[in-house]
């Protein structure tokens, strides 16, 4: 998209719920956010003063003359068209995860997005975490020699839903780490759904992937562990990497773990330690990814969570959703 001859984006954002207003504070603070869309704009009419920003229930407003972009965080069933309206609008689209429930609207907004010439854009979030990108760097570097397994649990007490179930809520964000740093898709997908709240929505799932070669992966996500717990872990032949997002220390968020495994021996020894701190940059992950999208508004950049990263990921949450269903 080319440079729109201004210094900053005049923003829509629609649905203001939980995470969007983390959006909206970001976007305020960069002092992009022009008008907030969402269906309780009552409610919200104090919050959008505190902003700076309008507050409105028509969703009209999000597709004017006066509009540069959209955002969307309305709920995962509504991204699909909503995204679809904003782009037919001449609209470049940020759309938190998923991109849309079904393959084929996700596909079809790609082609939108690539035939307008319009960024479209996915809220993956910890693509954009300094310490994410700093632990893919040193992966890409050789620093634990070839990466054999990966685990990644995220385990959140409390926020159960009922419109949709564990693994379209917080899978997203493991699963495209994983594949960001499997570079490819899965060969082989299982998944186990745990139900306990609701006999019809599963609170926890299991998710095994195995890939072409010697790399397999595990994704465990649940909303009723009775504990936080946000933490990657890369298993390679000559060490190991952990990034712990809830770690309480800084310094603990992400460590390496170098020749964790003597094998000089006649039979192989695991060599205990705590580990190195890594040092990673300071920043905000929200606010990295908000001026990622407004950059390539501007015509400053491309987005690395753009349709060609998204769609893998949904194309695997499709793949352990049926794997779940056969269990």
């Amino acid at each position: 998209m080319t440079d729109m001859g201004r210094q900053s984006v005049r923003l829509a954002l629609i649905g203001c719920g939980r995470w969007g207003r983390n959006i909206a504070r970001v976007l305020s603070r960069l002092g992009t956010l022009e008008v907030i869309i969402d269906p309780a704009a009552e409610v919200l009419a104090d919050y959008g003063q505190e902003l700076g920003s309008r507050v409105t229930s028509n969703l009209d407003s999000a597709f004017g003359k006066d509009i540069d972009a959209v955002a969307i965080a309305a709920p995962a069933v509504d991204h699909g068209h909503l995204a679809r309206q904003a782009l037919e609008a001449g609209k470049p689209v940020f759309v938190e995860k998923p991109l849309a429930l079904e393959l084929g609207d996700a596909e079809a907004l790609a082609s939108l997005s690539e035939s307008r010439g319009l960024p479209l854009m996915v809220g993956h979030l910890l693509q954009y975490h300094p310490a994410f990108i700093r632990l893919k760097e040193l992966v890409a570097d050789g620093a634990i020699g070839d990466v054999r397994h990966i685990t990644s649990n995220r385990l959140n007490p409390g926020a159960i839903r009922t419109e949709e179930n564990a693994l379209w809520s917080m899978a997203p964000h493991d699963l495209s780490m994983v594949l960001g740093l499997a570079r490819s898709e899965p060969k082989h997908v299982s998944a186990l759904p745990v139900k306990v709240v609701n006999p019809l929505v599963p609170d926890q799932y299991f998710v095994n992937l195995r890939f072409t070669g010697e790399l397999t992966a595990q994704v465990n996500v649940s909303w009723l562990s009775p504990y936080k717990e946000h933490k990657l872990t890369v298993l390679g032949t000559r060490g190991a990497l952990v990034f712990e997002d809830t770690a309480a220390e800084r310094a603990r968020k992400l460590v390496i773990y170098r020749d964790y495994v003597d094998a000089s021996g006649t039979v192989p020894r695991f060599v205990k330690s705590e580990g190195e701190p890594v040092d990673w940059p300071a920043g905000e992950p929200l606010e990295a990814e908000m001026k990622s999208f407004l950059a390539a508004v501007m015509g400053r950049g491309d987005t690395r969570t753009g349709p060609a990263e998204a769609i893998p990921v949904l194309r695997l949450l499709r793949r352990a959703d049926a794997a779940a269903s056969e269990v």
